[in-house]
């Protein structure tokens, strides 16, 4: 029996190893983290960038698609969140 099949090593971002970094400058830019998102990618997204008229509505639009698609939230600044798929283990200090 082999312990580990032979064949293509999965991608990183196939099992959730991959994290994207955004800074969003536009409400339109925020379909990137959202693809990310359903990519399996952890994303940390700096919302500071945006103006003030879009920033709410760029959390709210993130929130919604982090509860669709069975994942993570956690608030780390003012402007600054971290999004992750339900598998990987987030711990806070």
């Amino acid at each position: 029996m082999e312990l580990f099949p032979s064949g293509p090593e999965p991608t990183p971002s196939a099992w959730g190893a991959e994290m994207v970094v955004l800074h969003p400058k536009t409400f339109e830019a925020i379909q990137e983290a959202v693809a990310s998102l359903r990519d399996q990618a952890t994303v940390l997204l700096n919302v500071s960038g945006l103006p003030e008229g879009q920033l709410q509505r760029a959390v709210d639009f993130m929130a919604g698609a982090a509860f669709a698609l069975d994942s993570q939230q956690v608030r780390l600044g003012e402007h600054v969140l971290l999004y992750a798929p339900h598998y990987v283990q987030l711990n806070q200090a």
